[in-house]
């Protein structure tokens, strides 16, 4: 028996899977449990949606561009800085989740009970990616369709709309694994926070110096490709590569996070 807010709950799973629903469900009560959610999505909301809504205004009173022309730029901002602010909260946001339970010695209490590491580390993922996918970018997105209409009388073509944002999903899950993954490897959040921000930030210097095809093998240039899929735009040379590389790269984060913490001493 595993237990969740002092409720014993039988363990239906067996092998590497044992106790997953039950962390699941204990990860999931953390994240929505008590209305947590809706200060998170305020934020969101506020940084995303608000920052998007002060620039179609900037633009409308400055009366030097078309509606259309408007449009096109809040698309771009919102796939833009929605896929690099998204990260970044990933980054701030997981940074301490394998840590502190390590630190504070309840990852050993909790795999005392009928759970396996795997499903530690995994439910952990699923939980994490799950929430930010229905805030900074399910919310959001429903949010700016709206907006797009309101402020703009147009929306973008819902096809390619959904295109964009499945390239935002995909550098939140890169982060999400990138980051749990620093935490098994660190005993500190400093350098998980300055790996993963170094990382992200690195991206905007680091394609100046290396090989073109070297940046396509990062997640780097998936904020330039969300907005060009939903705008119709021309797409860059190779723009497949980062796609592949970036899932690659995820697999590989899962991978290690799982081995390194399944040799983990408590």
């Amino acid at each position: 028996m595993a237990t969740t807010n002092n409720v014993l709950r039988p363990v239906l799973e067996r092998g590497w899977r044992r106790g997953f629903g039950n962390l699941l469900g204990n990860e999931n009560s953390l994240r929505w449990g008590k209305n947590r959610w809706i200060l998170s999505a305020l934020i969101w909301l506020v940084i995303l949606n608000g920052f998007v809504f002060l620039v179609a205004y900037g633009e409308a009173e400055s009366g030097d561009s078309t509606p259309a022309e408007i449009a096109a730029e809040g698309i771009a901002i919102f796939m833009t800085f929605g896929t690099i602010a998204t990260a970044v909260g990933v980054v701030t946001g997981v940074q301490s989740v394998i840590i502190r339970e390590k630190q504070l010695g309840t990852a050993a209490w909790v795999l005392s009970k009928p759970v396996s590491r795997s499903a530690f580390v995994l439910a952990k993922m699923l939980s994490y990616s799950l929430a930010y996918l229905a805030l900074p970018l399910i919310l959001t997105s429903l949010v700016f369709y709206g907006q797009s209409q309101l402020l703009w009388g147009q929306t973008p073509a819902l096809s390619l709309f959904v295109s964009g944002w499945l390239v935002m999903a995909l550098n939140m899950l890169f982060y999400v694994s990138f980051t749990l993954m620093l935490g098994t490897l660190f005993n500190g959040r400093a350098p998980v926070s300055a790996i993963g921000l170094g990382f992200l930030f690195g991206g905007q210097i680091f394609p100046n110096f290396l090989p073109p095809l070297m940046t396509l093998l990062f997640p780097w240039k998936l904020s330039e490709l969300a907005p060009a899929l939903v705008l119709g735009q021309p797409l860059p040379a190779g723009w497949p590569i980062p796609i592949i590389a970036t899932i690659v790269w995820t697999i590989v984060f899962i991978a290690v996070a799982l081995w390194r913490f399944g040799r983990e001493e408590f």
